[in-house]
């Protein structure tokens, strides 16, 4: 009797262990092994199957079997054979549809069941299927998530023995827990993959907002996870110690996709504009135009007074200064034209050009005095490089301040807590000389070096930027290489991003 209550003690203690470590357990295809090897270890079971519900099907997850040496799903080899149909003939299918544990005996006295599969496997392997015990995973909302089978109970001398039925009480306890353990991890997966999805939802709509950024978002995220890949493969040097878990590339990737959420605040005026002065060139040019006339109206005036006064040696050198005001007014248009577009670099001699154009001044038909280019136009037209003005940049750097507010408001879990961060410093530089927070050095932590670096390369490669286009790969690591020198980004990390031509990993 105390041998009996001593068993029972310790199998009551065994399931209560498995009920922490199945709670306990993060990896899917462990959990699934671990609820087939305690069943099979609490009732001494030779083999056992489990199935998950899949519509009308049961797939088969895990087989394992000590005689046959099988051991496949989860973690082993993988299972290649075909789901079992949600008939009740079939044993298996009886206990997911009527919720209840089915205990046989012996399967070839059986009745009421076809188990012709088994008999078959036994004719071609030599085996012999004798008792199953077959326990339905029934979760908390009382929905059968799968099925458990057990094949074969032993004693302690191997023999095969039917399963003693307080057993179905033990393993449906277990069953019931694992149930839970499946169910909980499955809507923590669901609410993941909802999160993610509703992440590239919104990255996706700010990218929409402007040409310029089609598919910017989702090619750092990309290029961010391959190249935290790279890193994590590299033993040698200064990447020997760096390991890159799939929790920590998980939260590089998020922080790529968020990167630029900011820029729902940015105007469009500013994320679209593609050159200087943009649409206001063709007012300028209209303007210019409306000078030229006036310049030309009074060119004829006085032609026609020196005509009629009968002064016609004065008349060349009247039409010579027409000329040069005429050549005058075409080099403006030209240069106008030329200082808009945003690949022209705005030297000092530029400068100083677009300086005098705007020092000149023409009279209305009010005769209001104006000048040649309006101070806005002035400033737009001054920009050394780029399209941006001064206060423009400012707007449009602010969009990673906004993207640090926004970030802060949601409840990241514990494993994407850096989310905000990283995704608020894919600006910083090396030297101290990004934005928005000035870090320098080892202050900017290596995911937010990694996405510095993905962040140009992709900018400068797009194919979807209509006011430029895309440069070659080789351009653009020579560009990165000058960014290097200049003590912007890491030049380890470029080295490695072009060894291992991180850019082909990803797919367009």
């Amino acid at each position: 009797m105390r041998t009996y209550t001593s068993e029972i003690l310790e199998q009551v203690k065994d399931i209560l262990n498995i009920g922490i470590a199945l709670s306990a357990e993060k990896d899917h295809n462990r959990l699934l092994e671990m609820i087939v090897t305690e069943a099979r270890g609490i009732t001494r079971a030779d083999g056992g199957t489990l199935y998950l519900c899949e519509g009308d099907h049961l797939l088969f997850k895990i087989i394992q079997n000590d005689t046959m040496q099988t051991y496949q799903g989860g973690m082993g080899e993988p299972i290649n054979l075909p789901p079992v149909p949600m008939r009740r003939e079939n044993v298996s299918s009886y206990a997911a549809l009527s919720h209840q544990s089915v205990n046989i005996p012996d399967v070839y006295v059986a009745e009421g069941f076809d188990f012709s599969g088994p008999k078959n496997y036994d004719k071609i392997t030599g085996y012999r299927t004798g008792s199953i015990l077959v326990i339905p995973l029934e979760n908390h909302e009382g929905d059968v998530i799968g099925v458990l089978q057990l094949l074969n109970a032993k004693d302690k001398e191997g023999n095969t023995i039917p399963f003693a039925p307080y057993f179905e009480k033990v393993i449906s306890s277990l069953a019931s827990q694992a149930a839970i353990s499946l169910t909980n991890m499955q809507l923590l997966a669901d609410i993941e993959r909802l999160f993610n999805s509703f992440v590239e939802v919104m990255a996706t709509a700010i990218d929409s907002r402007t040409p310029y950024n089609a598919n910017h978002t989702r090619r750092v995220a990309l290029l961010a996870g391959e190249l935290a890949r790279v890193i994590d493969g590299e033993k040698e040097e200064q990447w020997a110690e760096i390991d890159f878990s799939e929790d920590r590339i998980a939260q590089l990737v998020m922080a790529g996709w968020l990167h630029d959420i900011g820029k729902i605040a940015t105007p469009l005026s500013v994320m679209n504009k593609s050159s200087r002065i943009e649409a206001q060139l063709e007012l300028v040019i209209q303007r210019l135009d409306y000078i030229e006339a006036s310049l030309k109206s009074h060119y004829l005036e006085q032609k026609l007074a020196l005509l009629n006064s009968g002064n016609i040696s004065s008349i060349q050198s009247l039409d010579d200064k027409w000329q040069e005001e005429k050549n005058l007014m075409q080099e403006t248009r030209d240069l106008i034209i030329k200082v808009d577009h945003p690949a022209t670099f705005v030297d000092k001699e530029i400068l100083q050009k677009v300086h005098d154009i705007a020092g000149r001044t023409y009279l209305d038909q009010a005769g209001n005095e104006h000048p040649w280019l309006t101070e806005a136009e002035l400033t737009a037209l001054s920009v050394i490089k780029g399209t941006l003005t001064e206060a423009e940049r400012q707007i449009m750097e602010d969009h990673v301040v906004i993207t640090a507010r926004m970030l802060d408001k949601i409840p990241f879990t514990r494993k994407l807590k850096e989310v905000p961060y990283f995704a608020s410093i894919h600006h910083e530089h090396l030297d101290g000389k990004g934005y928005p927070r000035g870090l320098a050095g080892d202050e900017i932590p290596l995911e937010g070096r990694i996405l510095a670096l993905v962040d140009v390369f992709d900018a400068l490669t797009a194919a979807d930027r209509p006011y430029k286009k895309a440069m070659s790969t080789d351009q653009a690591l020579k560009i990165l290489g000058f960014m290097v020198k200049d003590g912007e980004l890491d030049g380890n990390l470029l080295q490695l991003f072009t060894e291992k031509t991180v850019w082909e990993r990803v797919a367009d």
